[in-house]
């Protein structure tokens, strides 16, 4: 008998694939800005400016929220690192919704 998966691993592939949707069309969005010539200085600075602060900001927030998983719930052994994956990929998602978001508003101007 095939088992299915636990609910919290249900939610953090949706949230993988929602990050993945977002991260892609954003590449695809700025390649073909590039591609066109028709990005920004401006936007070409943030491509490269908006990684580093977005992905530490994703790791502190991993780390606080598998640690306080794991200290609510010790003998759980993934409940600490599920709660940090989950909270890593909602950081990341956050900047490219925005991304994509702005990407698309300033496309059509």
């Amino acid at each position: 008998m095939r088992q299915s998966l636990p609910l919290p691993a249900t939610g953090l592939a949706a949230g993988f694939a929602q990050l993945w949707f977002e991260a892609a069309t954003v590449m695809a969005i700025r390649t073909w800005s590039l591609y066109l010539n028709t990005a920004t200085p401006a936007e070409r600075r943030l491509m490269v400016d908006e990684k580093a602060p977005a992905l530490m900001n994703a790791a502190i927030e991993a780390w606080m929220a598998g640690a306080s998983a794991a200290l609510r719930n010790p003998l759980d052994p993934f409940g600490g690192p599920m709660a940090a994956m989950d909270a890593w990929t909602r950081a990341v998602t956050r900047p490219a919704r925005a991304n994509r978001r702005r990407l698309i508003r300033n496309a059509y101007r």
